[in-house]
């Protein structure tokens, strides 16, 4: 009778009383519960542990931003100040370039194999010493030791992105992830700000120091910050996954999500959806049996219910330790990521990555230049560089709501199209009526944000938990290769100003082109493990 309640008049399965009887089957404290992280992340829900974790990663993340913007007010100050020639001008830009470069292969690597939030907070403690040390730099080469340390530190910038990533479900991720960039642009707009309002005034070295105030609250709330659960998993560490879990659930206002006899798994043998059983009823008398999530029925004995779970726990083990394993051999090695499996992935992602290193950094670089009023290297026209900076949180705002609609790779592909397209157009901005030059400029830079964006977003979510921060910190590397020619590609009295605007619009065309052909469509899908 049981069983023929389950079913409709027509035969099919009656969903509702399923599913009833999967929450009671679930709730049920006196039998393990099997989960695997996707079931335990929908349990948890989303609420204040998620938004923690985003404002901490946030803080962390507008610090990168904060010191490309402050590049090209340190570099003109600098020169005056510490009457440098053209190349230790552009030397001062680069060595951070370099030290990100450095940064990123190291901090990656490491947060695979030690944990993402030790890496995390290496690299942002470097920052905050080198930062504020920075502002009381004696001479040239002090201060350009101390800007190496500073991106050094900030190529480790991508880890807290990535814990990000593994801590939210699915359908959330996109949106979390891309709100996470409104940080991302609060850090150019504090740049511009601060410079607008003190710099002439009280000159570079308090720019300098305030500019270290968000890593260093970021350090301060570290103690908050949880390790990741996938990450935690792979390393088979999953009591301490379970703890992590639990502690967000109650957070959430859901204390009883993950009970005292859960276990987290990484793969269910059987997917998270609700499922039915075939019973071993004749073909014409088919009927289905209620499953739980962790493939139970309700004619399973305790013992029944204890072996399946320790089945899956042994599975899930067994997946764990070649994991480990992977985990062990590939962390601290690029070659991991030019396997088989990963090799369209890494080359084209690859491509993205140091063609936007080129494009973005470029165009910030540019900005003081275009609308400089006179030719003084310090006479910046603020309003302006405020305004185009504005760019970037209406165009961080429409991401927002498109991420999830559009997809990450029209999204991205398109959004490079059109700085290309408008980045061509700059060309002849010099002729142009002022007005028209900042609508331009603010156009582009609004399209190569959202871009940069989406392609951070969708990086993370293309390699799995063992090769993820390490692929996400190499893709971070060689936009970082890119960034660190700018300099000296870009400068004034080497490369005309419209051949350098030709050349960052060519590179757009080109992260256009490699992210249209991603190999597969991120947006709702779960991350990957192995």
């Amino acid at each position: 009778m049981e069983q023929a309640a389950l079913l409709r008049d027509d035969g099919s399965p009656n969903v509702s009383d399923v599913e009833g009887g999967l929450r009671s089957a679930v709730d049920d404290e006196t039998c393990p519960a099997v989960l695997d992280l996707e079931q335990a992340f929908h349990r948890i829900g989303y609420g204040w542990q998620q938004i923690r974790v985003l404002v901490i990663c946030g803080l962390c993340f507008c610090t990168d931003s904060i010191e490309v913007g402050l590049l090209s007010f340190l570099q003109a100050e600098a020169k005056v100040d510490f009457h440098l020639s053209t190349t230790e001008e552009s030397l001062l830009t680069s060595i951070v370039f370099a030290g990100e470069l450095t940064g990123a292969l190291i901090f990656g690597p490491m947060a695979d194999r030690y944990g993402r939030k030790a890496a995390t907070f290496a690299s942002a403690a470097l920052v905050a010493i080198a930062g504020v040390a920075s502002a009381f730099a004696p001479n040239f080469e002090v201060l350009v030791a101390l800007r190496a340390f500073v991106g050094l530190g900030i190529g480790g910038m991508a880890v807290p992105f990535d814990i990000l990533a593994e801590f939210m479900p699915s359908e959330y991720r996109g949106k979390a992830l891309m709100g996470i960039e409104f940080f991302w642009t609060f850090g150019t707009l504090f740049v511009n700000g601060l410079a607008w309002a003190m710099l002439s005034a009280e000159g570079w070295r308090l720019l300098v120091g305030l500019c270290s105030v968000p890593v260093v609250l970021a350090m301060l709330s570290f103690p908050f910050m949880p390790e990741s659960p996938h990450w935690l998993l792979t390393v088979g560490r999953s009591e301490d996954a379970v703890v992590v879990l639990r502690r967000a659930g109650e957070l959430n206002g859901r204390p009883g999500a993950i009970g005292p006899n859960t276990r987290i798994v990484l793969h269910h043998e059987t997917t998270p959806s609700i499922k039915y059983s075939l019973s071993s009823s004749p073909p014409s008398a088919k009927k289905y049996s209620r499953t739980d999530g962790d493939g139970t029925s309700d004619s399973d004995s305790d013992e029944e219910r204890e072996r399946r779970a320790q089945v899956t726990i042994q599975d899930d083990a067994q997946s764990v330790g070649s994991l480990k394993e992977e985990a062990a051999h590939n962390s601290m090695s690029v070659r991991a990521l030019f396997q088989a499996k990963y090799l369209r992935t890494t080359l084209l992602l690859f491509t993205t990555w140091f063609s936007t290193g080129l494009t973005y950094y470029g165009t910030v670089l540019i900005a003081p230049e275009f609308f400089s009023q006179s030719d003084d290297p310090t006479d910046f026209n603020y309003p302006s560089l405020f305004i185009t900076s504005l760019a970037e949180l209406f165009s961080c705002t429409l991401a927002f709501f498109l991420i999830d609609r559009v997809g990450r790779k029209a999204l991205s592909g398109w959004a490079y199209l059109t700085c290309g397209v408008f980045t061509a157009i700059l060309m002849g901005a010099k002729h142009m009526p002022k007005g028209l030059g900042i609508v331009l400029l603010m156009v582009a830079r609004g399209s190569i944000f959202i871009g940069t964006s989406t392609t951070w977003v969708v990086t993370p979510e293309l390699y799995p938990t063992t090769v993820r921060a390490a692929g996400h910190s190499w893709c971070n590397a060689l936009a970082r290769v890119g960034a660190f020619a700018t300099p000296y590609w870009g400068n004034t009295e080497a490369v005309p100003f419209e051949l350098r605007l030709l050349f960052y619009a060519v590179f757009d065309v080109v992260a256009a082109v490699a992210s249209f052909s991603f190999p597969k469509e991120t947006a709702g899908k779960a991350l990957m493990d192995d």
